[in-house]
C-alpha cells in the first residue's frame, strides 16, 4: 500500500473515489438490470463460508423460478468496476471434452422417496441428487474456447506494461464461495417446499462494458488471432463442493464461472431463460435414471 499523505480527505476526494473507483454504484446497476429480467435480488449480505467457516460478504444473489417446470436459477454475482485503462484479459484454449459439462441440483422431499431397505431411516435419507449435463447437452461445448488464465493489463506512467490478477482473483473467489453456499441452500429446496426443484447454481463476475478482453490460443501454443473485446467469457474452474450435509447431501462440481460485462449479463440471463442450461424435462428424467444406477 502506498504511503498516505498527512492531509485530511475532503468531500471532493470522496466524490472522485465514488465516481471512478467504487464498486457500489456499479453493483446497483447490476441489481437493477437483474430485477428488470425478473430475478429476485439480494444486494449485499454475509454468510458463513462452507469451507473456511469464516464470515464472508457477497455483492448480489439473484434467484428466478420457472414454477411450471420447477426449475430454479441461483446466481452468485460479484461486481468489479474495472476501467478500460486496466481491463481484464482472459486467455482461452479449446475446451477438452472432459470439461464440457455443468451440473444441476435435483432436490426432493425425502418423506415421499421410496424406502430402499428394511433398515432405511427417514432422517438419513438423501434430499438431493446431482445431475451432470454433458455429451453435447451442456451449453459448455467441447472445442469452444474457454478461459484458463487471467490478467489485468495496463501501462505505467513510464510506459512499461504492468499486469496482475490479484483484485480480480479475490472477486471471483468470492463468487465461487457464495455459489457454494447457494448450492447448500439448493439441496434443501425439496424438503422446505415439499416438492421437487432442479437448480442451476452459477457464479458470475460482472465488469463494465469495454473492460473485458479475450485472446484465444490453439493447443500447440499458437495464438489464433488478436485480443478482442467481448461481453461474455466462460472460465473453467472444475471445483467440487459438498452440497448439504455429508449424510443427506451430494457433491456438486461447479464447472465454470462466467465473466461478463453489463451487456453480457443481460445476454447470459436471456440465454438461461431460453433453457440453454436446462435440457428438456424428459431428458433430465432419463439422466436421473441413468445416474442413479
Amino acid at each position: 500500500m502506498p504511503k498516505l499523505k498527512n492531509g485530511p480527505i475532503i468531500a471532493t476526494d470522496l466524490i472522485e473515489f465514488l465516481d471512478t473507483s467504487s464498486d457500489f454504484a456499479f453493483e446497483l446497476a447490476c441489481v437493477e438490470r437483474m430485477s428488470e429480467l425478473g430475478f429476485c435480488c439480494q444486494h449485499g449480505g454475509s454468510y458463513t463460508d462452507p469451507v473456511t467457516k469464516k464470515a464472508r460478504q457477497f455483492d448480489i444473489r439473484a434467484q428466478k423460478d420457472d414454477r411450471r417446470q420447477l426449475l430454479r436459477v441461483r446466481c452468485a454475482i460479484e461486481c468489479k468496476n474495472l476501467t478500460e485503462s486496466f481491463p481484464l484479459l482472459v486467455t482461452c484454449v479449446p475446451r477438452p471434452r472432459e470439461e464440457s459439462f455443468h451440473e444441476l441440483v435435483f432436490a426432493f422431499d425425502s418423506t415421499s422417496a421410496p424406502q430402499k431397505s428394511m433398515v432405511d431411516v427417514p432422517a438419513f435419507r438423501k434430499v438431493c441428487q446431482v445431475i451432470r449435463i454433458d455429451n453435447g447437452l451442456s451449453d459448455y461445448k467441447a472445442q469452444a474456447f474457454v478461459g484458463k488464465s487471467l490478467a489485468q493489463v495496463g501501462r505505467a506512467n513510464d510506459g512499461t506494461l504492468i499486469a496482475n490478477d490479484a483484485e480480480v482473483f479475490e472477486k471471483w473467489s468470492q463468487a465461487l464461495s457464495s455459489a457454494s453456499d447457494l448450492a447448500d441452500e439448493a439441496t434443501w429446496d425439496g424438503e422446505n417446499h415439499k416438492s421437487a426443484f432442479i437448480s442451476l447454481v452459477l457464479p458470475i463476475l460482472v465488469v463494465p462494458n469495454g473492460a473485458l478482453w479475450e485472446v484465444d490460443f490453439w493447443e500447440n501454443g499458437e495464438r489464433s488471432g488478436d485480443p478482442v473485446k467481448v461481453d461474455r467469457c466462460s472460465f473453467f474452474v472444475g471445483r467440487e463442493y459438498e452440497a448439504g450435509d455429508r449424510m443427506r447431501g451430494a457433491r456438486l462440481t461447479i464447472s465454470h464461472l462466467e465473466f461478463v460485462t453489463l451487456a453480457g449479463l443481460d445476454a447470459l440471463m436471456k440465454s438461461i431463460a431460453g433453457n440453454a442450461f436446462f435440457p428438456p424435462i424428459e431428458t433430465i428424467e432419463r439422466l436421473l435414471k441413468l445416474q442413479s444406477k
